[in-house]
């Protein structure tokens, strides 16, 4: 009887195990086969992007703020200083924005931060849907475009991918994995900042029991948090209060004072700018918030194509956004809370400088929320 449960035994534990390498086999398969995909994909859609980009703009390919952190000075009160750092020190300028060698580097760059999503593509979608996520993700003309420029926003992208893997494929490895490069990814891009802080309260409610080591790698991270944030306090005051472009809060309330008194339009232009604001970071390039929507000619080869191009982007990403909200507030938990607090990079944008580009690391969390299944839990064990 012994002899034959011991046979029994090592039989299990030799299935278990057989069934643990053909699940990472299949997971390694799954990967190559997204992955490449993904890439081809990209290249494809990257490639008509350059070649009509014409069409909507004469300029073809550029990156006007690369110019403003080449010339500025290291100093910890500047924005994204660390990034500025890097691009001077790695030679990336507005001569270098043709060059093949960065375009190769943003090209793959662009590629490693969204890996979150496809390892989450492949332990919870079906295999239709993890495919047709790739390919919503692959050839949205907008990531395809700034997937050839080395821009700050990959560091956000790379820290909400982490956060995002966090909250539905919850362990211990991915926690520290996403707080970790979410803290260091405001050295880089300070719009992480809000997001960051709301980690650390959701960590807080989620965790109960901290090791020794963890609570000292916390308490490290949570000190880099208060000097990035003091650091970047004073800029983003002044980034809060400019009056740039035409739908500024000031201008606004000046288009309000011709029909109520001053007090009631800055009352109404208080309440009016976010929504406005999020109308543009949801279709708005960056020269339609300076210049309006009647684009100078050197801006827009075709006005009427980027009116469309600007209302298509809108009415997308507003679907996806409306599909977010939908996820998040039908069959409510309070976890599902986390799903939006990534969406907390735009809150500055909200009163000062707003238009698509500040989306742009928020978009593979929307596209993929259009496929993941109803009944995932948040933050499960």
């Amino acid at each position: 009887m012994n002899v034959l449960f011991k046979k029994l035994y090592y039989k299990l534990n030799l299935e278990i195990i057989m069934n643990i390498l053909n699940e990472k086999n299949n997971f390694k398969k799954h990967f190559l086969f997204l992955s490449i995909l993904f890439l081809f994909s990209r290249l494809f859609s990257a490639l008509i992007v350059y070649k009509f980009l014409e069409s909507f703009d004469t300029r073809i390919f550029s990156f006007t703020d690369l110019k403003f952190y080449n010339e500025i000075d290291f100093n910890i009160f500047a924005p994204n200083f660390v990034y500025a750092y890097l691009v001077k020190k790695i030679g990336y300028n507005s001569d270098a924005l043709f060059s093949l060698k960065f375009i190769i580097i943003a090209f793959f760059t662009s590629f490693l931060v969204i890996i979150p999503f496809i390892i989450l593509s492949i332990k919870l979608l079906k295999k239709k849907d993890a495919i047709l996520f790739i390919l919503m993700l692959s050839f949205h003309p907008y990531l395809s475009l700034y997937s050839l420029k080395l821009d700050s926003n990959l560091f956000a992208t790379l820290g909400i991918s982490f956060y995002t893997l966090w909250i539905f494929y919850s362990n211990n490895t991915t926690l520290n994995t996403s707080i970790t490069l979410n803290v260091l990814s405001a050295f880089f891009r300070n719009a992480m900042i809000p997001l960051i802080w709301m980690q650390f309260i959701l960590i807080l409610f989620v965790k109960r029991n901290f090791s020794r080591i963890r609570l000292l790698i916390f308490s490290t991270l949570f000190i880099l948090t208060l000097f990035i944030t003091s650091s970047q306090f004073f800029y983003g005051i002044q980034y809060i209060s400019q009056n740039y472009g035409c739908y500024s809060f000031e201008n606004i309330d000046k288009f309000l004072q011709g029909i109520f008194n001053p007090n009631i339009s800055k009352f109404f232009s208080f309440l009016i700018t976010p929504f406005i604001h999020l109308i543009l970071n949801l279709g708005a390039r960056e020269a339609i918030s300076i210049y309006c929507l009647n684009l100078p000619s050197e801006y827009a080869s075709d006005n009427t194509l980027n009116l469309i191009m600007t209302f298509s982007f809108l009415i997308f990403h507003s679907l996806l956004l409306i599909k977010l909200l939908i996820y998040v507030f039908r069959d409510f938990e309070l976890k599902k809370l986390s799903i939006i607090f990534p969406f907390s990079i735009l809150l500055p944008t909200f009163y000062g400088t707003a238009h698509m580009r500040y989306l742009y690391p928020l978009l593979p969390l929307l596209i993929f929320i259009q496929f993941l299944p109803k009944d995932r839990k948040i933050l499960g064990k």
